[in-house]
């Protein structure tokens, strides 16, 4: 379209799919300014809803001669989100004396397609050593450490939308997935304060998973140890990546 989905449309389709399920999941494969989100969160508001919105949107390069151009909005993506964040605000605004209404979810993620965050080893003989060096760490360059966090969920099997809780353990991070399902340490130098936190924040409901990052361990030893350690509280799945 050449043009904006209205917003009226958008609420009227959404209701009627999910009439008599105010928890589903709605797809837009074609966002453009994500109306379908905002539609969402304002049928969301009107019938107390909890439905939860997924926008797929190219990065398509807006009109330099456009408004959105000169607002700083150099794709479609760049709208959608900014869309997203002031519809969100100005519903909570306008509903301010509604009950309920600090329930409302009006938060969101952005993920976009990537390649993976961890090298590939180049089986070629030509340049062997130079290979090896490469490889003294397997992250890439310019990727971050919630980059590589989220690669692990989905390799785990886990939604993107799960809880993330951040545990500070001096200057290490531990990340609790999932009430305890998932914990995770991407630190380059994980001390043992991080091994001896892990086993409180284990999942009473499910088996367990840790995964490390690989050069976090000064050495094959500490590495050996920490497994060892976290067996004796029945952590028997820990992964390095």
């Amino acid at each position: 379209f050449d043009y904006s989905k209205p917003i009226k449309l958008m609420k009227l389709l959404i209701k009627a799919i999910s009439y008599n399920d105010v928890e589903c999941t709605i797809l837009d494969f074609f966002s453009g300014s994500s109306t379908t989100a905002h539609a969402v969160m304002q049928l969301n508001t009107e019938d107390n809803g909890n439905r939860k919105f997924i926008m797929v949107q190219l990065p398509e390069q807006t009109d330099e001669k456009s408004e959105a151009y000169k607002a700083g909005y150099k794709n479609i993506c760049e709208i959608g989100k900014e869309r997203i964040r002031r519809a969100g605000d100005k519903i909570v605004s306008e509903n301010k004396d509604k009950e309920g209404i600090e329930n409302l979810d009006i938060g969101f993620k952005v993920f976009k397609l990537d390649s993976s965050n961890l090298k590939s080893w180049d089986y070629s003989m030509d340049n062997l050593e130079q290979n090896l060096l490469d490889m003294e760490s397997n992250l890439k360059k310019d990727r971050t450490n919630e980059d590589l966090l989220y690669e692990i969920l989905l390799k785990s099997g886990i939604e993107l939308t799960a809880k993330i809780e951040e545990i500070k353990v001096g200057y290490n991070t531990l990340y609790n997935i999932g009430c305890g399902a998932l914990l995770v340490c991407l630190d380059d130098k994980i001390t043992q304060d991080v091994i001896d936190e892990i086993p409180k924040h284990k999942s009473p409901f499910m088996d367990t998973k840790v995964i490390f990052k690989e050069a976090g361990f000064m050495s094959d030893a500490a590495k050996i140890n920490a497994v060892q350690n976290l067996k004796q509280f029945k952590i028997e799945d820990v992964r390095s990546v």
